[in-house]
């Protein structure tokens, strides 16, 4: 434990890069409340916690597994768990719905929180899936790790879809799971539907894929 302690404080540490990245943004959004005494983007605050649930995830299930040997159906519930919050990491950049561009006096402190919340939740998601597909790694070939990556990212982007228009959360599946399974089948054939589940799973492939391509190359050429 007190190695996992020393690990998680070094400045290195990918961990305390993105805390460092959360408290600006929270920053952010607390300069935005005194500058305006307005909550209006408190919310964010909520989707930023969000957006960390599933690296939590992630992490849980490394932990365990330097630990222990789990059982198969642990590690697929570990894995269920994290894919069905992933999406509130992602999700976030659908928050820059709420820019007002329209006699704002504040577009640019606006701009800046919501884009900075929007870089924090997807690079803490880029981080989260980087963990896991180490882990998928440990069980599965090359070839079957990135079908599992991909498809992740695809139902990901169809997550995106259903909680920014549909407004559905993920523990819906939880307390409503019978009108939220409707519902997706409802959803598989409206085309906005199929064009934002495209766009953004693309868009989340290509930043992962940048990533996995820069460490690559860092590891290679040191």
């Amino acid at each position: 434990m007190k190695t996992i302690i020393n690990k998680l404080s070094s400045i290195n540490h990918p961990l305390m890069a993105l805390t460092q990245l959360s408290i600006f943004c929270i920053l952010l959004i607390v300069a935005s409340y005194i500058r305006s005494s307005n909550i209006t983007y408190f919310f964010l605050a909520w989707n930023l916690f969000l957006a960390w649930v599933p690296l939590f995830f992630a992490k849980i299930w490394t932990y365990r597994l330097q630990v222990k040997q789990l059982r198969k159906w642990k590690s697929i519930g570990m894995f269920c768990l994290w894919l069905l919050f992933f999406p509130n990491s992602p999700y976030i950049i659908t928050d820059l719905v709420h820019l007002n561009t329209r006699f704002n006096p504040s577009i640019w402190s606006d701009t800046l929180l919501l884009f900075s919340c929007a870089f924090t939740g997807l690079i803490v998601g880029l981080y989260s899936l980087h963990v896991v597909h180490k882990v998928l790694e440990r069980y599965f070939s090359f070839i079957k790790t990135w079908l599992i990556i991909i498809t992740s990212l695809i139902l990901t982007g169809f997550g995106i879809y259903l909680g920014r228009v549909q407004r559905w959360n993920s523990w819906d599946l939880f307390i409503n799971p019978f009108n939220l399974i409707h519902d997706v089948f409802i959803q598989l054939s409206n085309p906005q539907a199929i064009k934002m589940t495209i766009g953004f799973s693309a868009l989340l492939f290509i930043a992962y894929y940048m990533l996995k391509s820069i460490t690559s190359y860092e590891r290679t050429h040191k």
